[in-house]
């Protein structure tokens, strides 16, 4: 099997799923529902002995999950197939630039800093996830992304975050993420039976799930390209297939909080671990009551 590089998104996942792995054993049932993306969540809970139902409406990410599936060779190479890790590598240099400049003319590079990444993130964020989110870029967002890339990398341990560093163009730095090395391919190449691709929407897939199936569901960057009822709808429907007891994980690029007006079927937590993410962490914890 080959994977038509041109159609891959993402060639692994931008997000830190340790969350995710903290929650197995609390979950009612070991059955979860995830956006396959890069693979690198469907994999990890796989590892972690969860039935993962992994759903995308590219059918190229889904292709490229089932062949690192088969633990291939160029495992890592695949990793940095997408679109964004392509665009990351060439640009991260620019955006580290654009992040120190700041801090020698504080007033007149700020608002440079600004104004450049105003306009210059809706084209990458059109690239990434859709003219529809990139309409969604207001100012706002654009403020809360430079706040969320500054305040990661002033982290003690920014030189060894790998989420950061590929961010940055370094690839995975100094440390891969978990899921890659070899403790953790030995983790989940035995249990890919465990897992379930479907080429599909993933809200329509998720209004077709049987009620009470689920223990878990984690999205990424759904929120963005939602409007509100939209949003409101999915919520619904996250609480009908979710076991009391579940957990809905919501990441976000664009957004610092998210509102619904159906989140009473939900007890919200805050997030008890390390979120790594830099750009796209976990902005809502709901607890199916």
């Amino acid at each position: 099997m080959k994977v038509v590089k041109d159609k891959v998104v993402f060639g692994h996942m931008h997000e830190d799923f340790s969350l995710e792995l903290s929650l197995v054993n609390r979950l009612p049932t070991k059955r979860s529902l995830v956006i396959a993306s890069g693979g690198d969540l469907t994999l990890a809970l796989a590892g972690a002995k969860m039935e993962v139902i992994a759903v995308d409406s590219n059918a190229a990410q889904i292709d490229l999950v089932r062949l690192k599936m088969t633990c291939p060779p160029d495992l890592q190479e695949l990793c940095f197939c997408g679109k964004v890790d392509r665009l990351l590598k060439n640009g991260g240099w620019f955006l580290r630039w654009l992040l120190d400049w700041p801090r020698l003319k504080p007033d007149r590079c700020r608002v440079f800093l600004t104004d450049t990444l105003e306009k210059i993130l809706p084209h990458l964020v059109a690239i990434v996830h859709g003219n529809q989110a990139a309409e969604r870029l207001s100012r706002k967002s654009i403020r809360l992304i430079r706040h969320r890339l500054e305040l990661a990398m002033k982290q003690p341990e920014a030189a060894t975050n790998p989420l950061l560093q590929v961010l940055l163009g370094n690839r995975f730095g100094s440390d891969a993420p978990a899921v890659w090395i070899e403790e953790g391919i030995e983790k989940w190449r035995n249990e890919t039976a465990r897992i379930s691709l479907h080429v599909a929407d993933f809200a329509q897939f998720l209004r077709d799930s049987e009620t009470d199936s689920l223990g878990l569901i984690s999205v990424s960057n759904l929120p963005d390209v939602m409007n509100e009822d939209a949003w409101d709808r999915l919520v619904v429907d996250a609480a009908r297939a979710l076991m009391p007891g579940g957990y809905f994980i919501v990441r976000s690029m664009l957004l610092e909080e998210l509102k619904s007006a159906n989140y009473g079927s939900f007890h919200t937590e805050a997030n008890p671990v390390c979120d790594t993410s830099p750009l796209c962490p976990v902005v809502w914890i709901g607890q199916r009551i």
